[in-house]
């Protein structure tokens, strides 16, 4: 049947009406996949926006660090930090990763900032292995055990780092490389551990496994590398260990595997890698043992086999490998010996010093890790110098300090 002119031109009209539609439909959709391209992008830039701010705080928390709270103890160690804030919160940094394999705790190999990693802790000493205090007197350990250093009874180094009890009223600990001693409320003295040149006390070279009983009365200890150094509730200072640098005090280079009396009226001992310096009642600093990086700080670099006077006015000293640093009562912070590294935070690391210099002000405590400083001024402020690859300084990098930074 044929169609008629009308109905021709009533379907061309029906057909162009369509293809207006569906035009219309294709412009749409063309105006909703651009307002959606364009939202997409917006969400996009957003995340990258959110992504790069946290970049930027996070860059921040590692300058200036994590502690919260007010600093009141601090520990240099083996290429580790410790710091105990006014909350009896334990903060660690560093950590050997690459070193000697040891992680700072459970969990944690190793940070470059400070990380909490223990509640209720007062006091902290380490050395390859960890030992802390808590506030009931406890006496916890972790870390490498293969000579009895963490006193557990056992040579197992554990593959979980956790905290192991060790004692009970425990009230000052100091460890040295692969022993312990510690001070109990009664001032009785326990050592454990490697037993090389008699360093633990007890007359036997045998290393212990467990605490065992050295001295009563004591009120101070501090271990060097291979001797150790105690003081007794009448100011009499005791040394025993390895003495091949002199480093006893007693005018000879033999070991002693019990303590003998080196000196009268101490208020204060540290006891360096060969060397000991010690603060008596009237603040003079007197220093003996190995002095060949100008550890000593007699202007020689010599080695002497009995106490020598070094400078008074003092209140606190911190020795370890081969530089040394003390606090006047000024809170002044001087130093001396070796500078490698930058340790001594005077600016360089160009060469060692025989005698002491002044590096900073309002000081309240040090304390010297084996190529490395820290210090915490009377704000509570804490500072850090000298070698960083473990990123022990604290200070979010890895880059050596020849002057006090900032950590937190």
């Amino acid at each position: 049947m044929l169609s008629t002119p009308s109905e021709n031109n009533e379907q061309n009209n029906a057909t162009a009406k369509e293809d207006a539609t569906v035009k219309k439909r294709k412009k749409r959709k063309k105006r909703e996949q651009k307002r959606l391209s364009r939202r997409g992008l917006i969400i996009l830039l957003g995340i990258v926006v959110i992504f790069l701010a946290l970049l930027w705080v996070g860059f921040w928390m590692n300058i200036w660090g994590g502690i919260k709270g007010r600093i009141i103890y601090i520990e240099a160690s083996n290429n580790r930090s410790f710091a105990i804030t006014e909350d009896n919160t334990l903060w660690a940094w560093g950590g050997a990763k690459g070193n000697v394999g040891w992680p700072l705790i459970e969990g944690i190999d190793s940070s470059r900032r400070p990380v909490a990693i223990m509640e209720d802790v007062v006091a902290v000493s380490s050395d390859g292995h960890t030992m802390v205090i808590t506030s009931d007197g406890t006496l916890w350990g972790w870390g490498a055990n293969n000579l009895g250093q963490v006193g557990d009874g056992t040579v197992t180094t554990r593959g979980v780092w956790t905290p192991i009890a060790i004692k009970e009223n425990v009230i000052a600990v100091s460890t040295g490389w692969a022993c312990t001693m510690a001070i109990t409320e009664d001032g009785t003295l326990w050592a454990w551990g490697r037993n090389r040149y008699g360093r633990l006390g007890d007359g036997t070279e045998e290393n212990r496994l467990i605490p065992v009983p050295i001295k009563e009365d004591v009120i101070m200890v501090s271990i060097g590398w291979s001797h150790a150094m105690a003081i007794t509730e009448d100011g009499v200072l005791w040394a025993w260990g390895g003495n091949q640098n002199g480093q006893l005090g007693d005018g000879t280079n033999e070991n002693r595997l019990t303590p003998i009396p080196v000196m009268e009226n101490i208020s204060t001992v540290s006891a360096g890698m060969s060397y000991t310096m010690a603060i008596d009642e009237d603040g003079v600093l007197w220093a003996w043992g190995t002095g060949l990086q100008g550890q000593l700080g007699d202007g020689t670099g010599n080695d002497y086999l009995t106490p020598i006077p070094i400078m008074d006015n003092l209140t606190y000293v911190s020795a370890q490998t081969a530089h040394t640093m003390a606090i006047d009562k000024d809170g002044v912070l001087w130093t001396w010996g070796a500078n490698r590294d930058g340790q001594l935070g005077i600016g360089s690391d160009e060469e060692d010093y025989l005698t002491p210099l002044p590096v900073k002000d309002n000081i309240m405590a040090v304390s010297v890790g084996p190529n490395y400083t820290m210090a915490i001024d009377k704000e509570g402020v804490l500072w850090a110098w000298g070698y960083n690859y473990f990123g022990q300084l604290g200070d979010g990098s890895r880059r050596d300090r020849q002057s006090p930074v900032r950590v937190r």
